[in-house]
């Protein structure tokens, strides 16, 4: 992911949260739409989210995609069948997922496409079978009360039973890459001098608040047991069914995982070992992306 964030860093002269979360996406619709399919060590992340929403899937499912972006994974679950529901803040990704979605023919399983917050879900209680809320939509939140509040909407959306799945950026995983790249972020990535490296980075560690999101726009960053608590302790009416490391094994080694990769069997058995342990407790700050999965009781 980190690599990937780091070709779009605008200019340095940008000042910090000099655009909003939805100009970002603006401004990167398309490369949103390709982040998680450029290369092996990007689609673990994706592949890691569908093999455990997978056990969850039911034929003529109804799902609701929050945040979705350019919708990756709406088009992914349409071409299977399921009927999908989009729903994004940025317009310019809703433009591209619409062109994705025809290009791709599967209107006819995608219900809706909707401009919107998950801070407040303009849909019924009880209205999806599953709901998917992944990709670090919830990171772009700015305050505890709005992280709660899409909390509390994206289970008051699913019906009883349903299962719900949130992936946010982590903490542990951005501040390994603020040490592997320390010299390019204290002379290329937009802060004037290195004591305000040192004051934002001294934010991000004591709030996980980082100002300096792809040098523009807000982002926080979790630690795992923060999202654990978030997740629950706001959404008493549900049971927690997974805790996830989603990439693990290509945490800041993009070109290890990638050579590795072009070896088929040794891909899968690193596939392998990373199933059987990304559920494990302390593998969850090895990741670039945590994802929690619960399930409203009925």
């Amino acid at each position: 992911m980190f690599r990937f964030l780091k070709s779009l860093f605008v200019k340095p002269e940008k000042r910090r949260n000099g655009v909003s979360v939805r100009e970002f996406y603006n401004g990167c619709a398309e490369k949103e739409f390709l982040r998680t399919h450029r290369d092996a060590s990007h689609l673990l992340e994706f592949e890691t989210t569908e093999h455990f929403y997978k056990k969850y899937l039911k034929p003529g499912m109804k799902i609701l995609d929050a945040g979705g972006g350019p919708g990756r994974y709406t088009v992914d679950l349409a071409k299977q069948g399921y009927h999908m529901t989009l729903l994004d803040i940025s317009d310019k990704e809703l433009e591209l997922a619409r062109k994705k979605i025809k290009e791709l023919r599967v209107g006819k399983n995608v219900d809706s496409v909707d401009l919107g917050s998950i801070t407040e879900l303009p849909y019924k209680d009880n209205s999806f079978d599953m709901v998917l809320c992944v990709g670090g939509p919830v990171s772009h939140l700015r305050s505890v009360a709005d992280r709660k509040k899409a909390i509390k909407e994206l289970v008051r959306v699913a019906k009883p039973g349903a299962p719900i799945f949130i992936s946010v950026m982590a903490l542990p995983a951005v501040l390994n890459l603020c040490v592997k790249d320390f010299k390019k972020y204290i002379s290329e990535y937009g802060y004037k001098n290195e004591e305000e490296f040192w004051r934002e980075t001294k934010i991000l560690v004591e709030k996980g608040d980082d100002n300096w999101w792809c040098a523009c726009s807000y982002a926080h960053f979790f630690w795992p047991s923060e999202l654990k608590d978030l997740v629950l302790k706001t959404a008493k009416n549900t049971k927690l069914l997974h805790m996830v490391a989603l990439e693990w094994p290509c945490q800041n080694l993009h070109d290890e995982f990638n050579e590795i990769s072009k070896n088929k069997r040794h891909y899968k058995k690193w596939l392998d070992l990373h199933y059987s342990i990304c559920e494990h407790p302390d593998m969850l700050s090895l990741s670039a992306h945590i994802m929690i999965a619960i399930q409203k009781k009925k």
